[in-house]
């Protein structure tokens, strides 16, 4: 007999209450989701949020165009926060929203966050400039970048392989496409946690959080600017002068547009991937026989690198809010609801994936949903693909007796991954 919507809310509320509430559930997400796929998969939670943890429903919001991404449009009456009001009370926020400050409105401003048209047109301007071609003569140049750093590790002895591999690689790759110069790389890449922060759902932001990310993005959003001023001067061979040159039916990027658009290739450009080989490592040392079947055998790099976006992915949900009424699956969603698409869960459903809880490198098909889906399919999926299994494959070719010797979670809510990753490089 299925439960009621009643008993469905009162059997979930405690553990979504401590999923907002601690961190240490966030850190172990993965009991909670298997509960809301199996008890309610299409959850319309107490706060009048539609929660969903089934691939299929996952899925199909992700690639319908009747669910969009502008938050702005959410209908807010529909909220309800009842047994949470203390919760956010606590957090300094009412609704969906945070305070006006800068980053949320600026947030609104990125092809992230908009629809169509204006999404498709900022899409198809960044998609002229980001193309396949300049993705591919990188390789290269990343197995350079990767072979110098790898060569600064100690044969044997400590080493934290996030802060120097896993965000340092990609952030220097997406730096030397966009065009920063290596002397500003770091500056970029202390950035990007903060900002990253940013971009939980309004509920789950804090004050303190919204705080960090609005300086940071004042810092970024002067850094990008200065460097727009450059390059109309004197144009590169880069990818901000592309997009500033790019074009489409007489129309181009502003300079609000501009500094949006690189700014978010720059975070999300290396921000994913550093917690894709995070994720991603500390899963194979977890689990012996993977690492060993990836050191043994390159030939699964690139299936090993979707299965470890599966297994642990570094976005684990996203937001859509309903256009106007909508089938999906059994339910109808109403114009104006928000819906958390958890990635995560879906990617764990055991209607799709066989065993969903093990590690299989050699998974295939596999039609995880890490990158999102539809319109908003991410645009630098390729590059993330190919910087991880460089990565992740000289890492185990090269310290083939590598243990774990600390890993400590982040707090965030949308971005998992970790602050910090200590391996030994010998047994």
């Amino acid at each position: 007999m299925q439960m009621t919507k009643t008993a469905t809310k009162t059997v979930l509320l405690p553990g979504l209450v401590a999923f907002l509430a601690s961190s240490n559930v966030r850190r172990r997400p993965y009991p909670l989701f298997s509960a809301l796929r199996k008890i309610d998969p299409m959850h319309e939670s107490a706060i009048g949020v539609w929660i969903l943890s089934r691939h299929a429903e996952v899925a199909s919001v992700l690639r319908d165009p009747r669910f969009g991404s502008d938050e702005d449009k959410a209908d807010v009456d529909r909220l309800n926060f009842g047994p949470f009001e203390r919760l956010f009370a606590k957090r300094g926020q009412r609704g969906g929203n945070a305070d006006r400050i800068e980053f949320i409105e600026k947030l609104g401003e990125l092809m992230l966050f908009r629809d169509p048209p204006d999404h498709t047109r900022l899409r198809s301007l960044v998609t002229k400039a980001f193309t396949p071609r300049r993705v591919e003569v990188l390789q290269p140049r990343i197995e350079q970048i990767v072979t110098e750093t790898l060569d600064t590790f100690p044969k044997d002895g400590t080493v934290d392989v996030m802060s120097t591999l896993a965000y340092p690689v990609p952030a220097r790759v997406i730096c030397e496409l966009v065009g920063v110069p290596t002397a500003d790389q770091g500056l970029i890449i202390g950035l990007a946690p903060d900002l990253a922060g940013g971009l939980d759902p309004g509920p789950m932001r804090t004050p303190e959080s919204m705080r960090r990310a609005d300086e940071a993005y004042r810092t970024l959003q002067r850094y990008i600017g200065e460097m727009i001023d450059v390059r109309r001067r004197q144009p590169q061979d880069d990818l901000l002068t592309a997009l500033i040159q790019a074009e489409e039916d007489g129309s181009s990027l502003t300079r609000d547009e501009l500094i949006g658009t690189v700014g978010l290739l720059i975070m999300a450009g290396h921000e994913t991937t550093a917690n894709l080989v995070g994720n991603g490592l500390v899963a194979m040392l977890r689990d012996r026989d993977a690492f060993e079947r990836l050191r043994d055998d390159p030939s699964v790099g690139q299936t090993a690198v979707e299965e470890l976006l599966r297994f642990d992915s570094p976005v684990q949900m996203t937001v859509r809010v309903a256009l106007d009424d909508v089938a999906v699956g059994e339910q109808t969603i109403k114009k104006g609801s928000i819906v958390v698409a958890i990635i995560a869960a879906a990617n764990r459903d055991p209607a799709v994936f066989a065993d969903p809880n093990e590690l299989d490198l050699a998974r295939t098909p596999n039609p995880h949903l890490s990158f999102s889906g539809g319109a908003h399919f991410c645009i630098g999926a390729p590059l993330a693909r190919l910087e991880a299994r460089i990565m992740l494959g000289e890492l185990v070719r090269r310290f083939p007796a590598m243990r774990l010797k600390k890993a400590v979670r982040r707090k965030s809510f949308t971005i998992r991954g970790y602050s910090e990753l200590e391996v030994r490089t010998h047994r």
